[in-house]
């Protein structure tokens, strides 16, 4: 067995911090369960210390079963370091966006080259990667971080212990994330803050871990110096951690002495525990500062509070909350700490305040709250407590994630080869970005990895995608498997509906005729003769699917036997990379960004969007409709869009990039805050699936297969003779706080119908007809 290589700046038992706790913690516990682990850190002591000074020796040790290789530290320039950081702790929020680089890039590569930093330990790691099963690199703000991450990416994950912080925005941070295989985080909230952060790329690659709490449940009794500062009537809510600001406390403090100033008759008090050099006593009247406490204190503190309080903005978990749930009590999160925020909701163990009138409020109903009332939250918390932060279900977690559960070995899907050795598939077109090209491409990868010889064959070959695919006409063995995606009348059907062997149609809908009859009539023509040919094709081909069921009503009402439905899959890993980051600076510029992905044809009515953006911009001036889509400058429809932004006098209000490369469209998606169509003919509705991945609420005409593609998600409309009432539903689906959670919210469910493994299910139902007829 290989061993499990831990990478952290610092290691040791008795560090302080959250993250050399959980490593200590992790560490030994895994090593109890019989895995080999190596530590590999550096001669430096510990955070407090100079970060470039060797206090322990180099070489290996051993230590509760764990080999710990020490490797000395590179001198730094400190005085250059500690200006950038510096200025980088002094940014306003402001300043901070994510796919933007908050500093120069000359001031970022000084804080990743300047940081705790080790030559010898990124070489060790580099000449001995193959020595070791997989890398873990904690937390992920230093030096020997995020440059040894980098070098072994394709073993490597990280437990980023991540905090909506400067360093978090850093071009190499987010590096790290996309870089990685995959990502151990301690809460959902830090979850969703790195998404937030780094796009829905990085999702198939994240596992919430989650934070072992132990608690001494033997009885305890209230500590002598609190019972004589409180009555032991009265009731008080407890603020435990370190006592600066940084934590927020001041807020926390503040919001007590409005309470005691509006409400002097309660008795409610405010008790402080923990580390940290300034006493609070005396300041507001009620207010106890029992400074730094010893484990009995503590755990008397958590018996008898009324609830904990945690005001602080900045962490990726909280043991805290989780001890005060182990004991039953209620807490309350500040809600603009996700890490915080998102475990309480999922709890419903407590509650969340953020200003300080809310945390006056909160106050307010804590001190009239019946004890039955406290008690129900604390029993939640408590139940969400034993499954989220029980050690040994955490180790569960680590070792699914790390592939290190003993005795288990992953073994590569067989492959499948059976009647056939070969499927091919065959299309008119192919191009970069096309939603059908894309799913045409899953398909071939899948068909290989099964085992069977599998081509893209098609008639127009974009020349971005020459790699991909070979030009038609190709000799397709008449033993071989053939799947022929139709779309559009073209050449390529005859030679479908000659193939003598076992065959499949995949139908991705045509557009009716009569939306480009009055624009190009060369196509209209094509897609006439489309949809002509499907009568044909019915006869030919006994096993047809259409990507969503209204295109398999379709197909029936045409003539084929028992169509199937295969969707289209949406694998977030596509975007796994940075956006375009001169655009994400450009389109966080405070204006509120209304997108529509689709090429510009006349189908996709984009001459009605623009019409409601007009009304929408009556409402909000700060409004940008961008239209993201390829198109002809020389067309008749383009240029009708153009007539009528000048129409509407939109021009400075409209952005038309035309097609777009991957990291744009990854910055179009993530910048925005609301999708709205008004397209009247879509065969599935790709975009309307990706919106959801990028949590952007979806406006949509009700039409075609818009509303099987949508389910109960996002918000639909079925008329637009009222096109103002259209734009204010769109304004209320960006401003609204509380619509827009539930919409986006209904959208993470739908997105799920789309996933690669959902749709694979289909897709082998469709092999084994293919290999076995459609009896099969």
């Amino acid at each position: 067995m290989k061993p499990l290589a831990i990478v952290i700046p610092w290691f040791g038992k008795d560090l302080k911090g959250g993250a050399e706790q959980q490593t200590w913690q992790a560490a030994t516990r895994l090593a109890c369960r019989g895995h080999k682990i190596e530590v590999l850190t550096t001669c430096c002591r510990s955070f407090m210390d100079n970060w470039a000074v060797n206090h322990l020796q180099a070489g290996v040790t051993q230590e509760h079963s764990i080999k710990i290789r020490r490797f000395r530290v590179d001198r730094a320039d400190h005085e250059t370091f500690n200006r950038v950081n510096h200025r980088m702790l002094n940014l306003p929020s402001s300043a901070l966006k994510p796919g933007v680089n908050p500093v120069t890039p000359e001031e970022a590569a000084i804080f990743c080259s300047e940081n705790i930093n080790s030559t010898a330990l990124l070489n060790y790691i580099k000449k001995h990667q193959n020595f070791y099963q997989s890398f873990l690199f904690i937390p992920y703000l230093y030096g020997i971080i995020l440059n040894g991450l980098p070098l072994v990416s394709k073993k490597a994950f990280l437990q980023p212990c991540l905090h909506n912080e400067v360093y978090a925005y850093l071009p190499q941070v987010a590096n790290l994330f996309h870089s990685a295989k995959g990502l151990l985080l301690n809460s959902e909230g830090e979850a969703q803050l790195a998404i937030h952060l780094y796009g829905p790329g990085i999702i198939p690659k994240i596992t919430v871990v989650g934070e072992g709490v132990e608690i001494d449940k033997s009885p305890t009794e209230q500590i002598d110096k609190l019972e004589k500062i409180l009555e032991k009537k009265d009731r008080f809510v407890l603020y435990l951690g370190r006592r600066d600001l940084t934590k927020n406390l001041d807020l926390l403090i503040k919001a007590y002495a409005k309470f005691k100033q509006n409400y002097g008759e309660s008795s409610l008090r405010l008790v402080l525990a923990g580390p940290g050099s300034k006493s609070f006593n005396n300041s507001v009247p009620g207010l106890v500062d029992l400074g730094l406490v010893d484990e009995r204190d503590k755990k008397a503190l958590l018996t008898h509070c009324t609830a904990l309080l945690q005001p602080s903005l900045n962490e990726s978990y909280s043991r805290v909350i989780m001890e005060a749930w182990f004991y039953g009590k209620p807490v309350a999160a500040h809600r603009d700490c996700l890490a915080t925020k998102v475990t309480v909701e999922c709890a419903q163990g407590g509650w969340l305040a953020g200003s300080q009138r809310e945390w006056v409020d909160l106050m307010v109903k804590l001190d009239q709250m019946a004890e039955e009332q406290l008690a129900k939250y604390g029993e939640n918390g408590q139940a969400y407590a034993k499954e989220n932060a029980v050690w040994h279900k955490v180790m569960e977690r680590y070792e699914a994630v790390l592939e290190c559960t003993q005795g288990t070995v992953a073994v590569p899907a067989q492959p499948r080869r059976q009647k056939l050795q070969e499927i091919h598939q065959l299309l008119p077109g192919f191009s970069y970005g096309d939603a059908i090209s894309n799913q045409v491409l899953v398909i071939r990868n899948y068909l290989r990895r099964c085992g069977y010889k599998s081509d893209i064959i098609v008639k127009h070959l974009d020349r971005k995608m020459a790699h991909e695919a070979k030009k038609f006409p190709q000799n397709i063995s008449s033993q071989a498997g053939l799947i022929y995606h139709h779309s559009i009348g073209c050449e390529v059907t005859d030679y479908a509906i000659a193939h003598p062997g076992t065959k499949c149609m995949i139908y991705h809908n045509i557009t009716p005729a009569e939306f480009f009859r009055p624009y190009r009539l060369e196509v209209a023509n094509l897609l006439e003769k489309g949809r002509k040919d499907l009568k044909q094709l019915a006869q030919d081909f006994p096993m047809s699917l259409g990507v969503s069921a209204y295109n398999a009503d379709e197909l029936a009402a045409s003539g084929f036997k028992s169509p199937g439905v295969l969707p289209i899959a949406i694998d977030p890993s596509q975007w796994d990379m940075s956006a375009d980051a001169a655009l994400m600076s450009q389109l966080q510029d405070g204006k509120t960004n209304l997108l529509f992905v689709g090429r510009i044809v006349p189908n996709k009515r984009h001459e009605d969007l623009l019409e409601a953006f007009a009304h929408y911009l009556t409402m909000d001036r700060e409004g940008r409709l961008i239209l993201v889509g390829e198109y002809a400058p020389n067309e008749p429809y383009y240029r009708r869009i153009l007539n009528t932004i000048d129409k509407f006098s939109l021009d400075k209000y409209t952005l038309i990039p035309g097609k777009v490369d991957e990291t744009q469209l990854l910055a179009f998606y993530r910048t925005s805050h609301l999708f709205w169509s008004m397209s009247e003919h879509e065969g599935f509705g790709v975009p309307l699936v990706e919106a959801m991945w990028f949590d952007v609420p979806v406006l949509a005409y009700k039409s075609s297969a818009i509303p099987e593609t949508l389910g109960e998600a996002g918000l639909m409309f079925t008329h637009k003779n009222e096109l103002v009432k259209v734009a204010a539903l769109a304004k209320l689906l960006v401003k609204d706080e509380e619509l827009r959670a539930k919409v986006v919210a209904a959208q993470h469910r739908r997105r799920e119908n789309f996933t690669q493994e959902v749709v694979q299910q289909k897709l082998d139902n469709l092999i084994l007809k293919l290999e076995y007829g459609n009896n099969s």
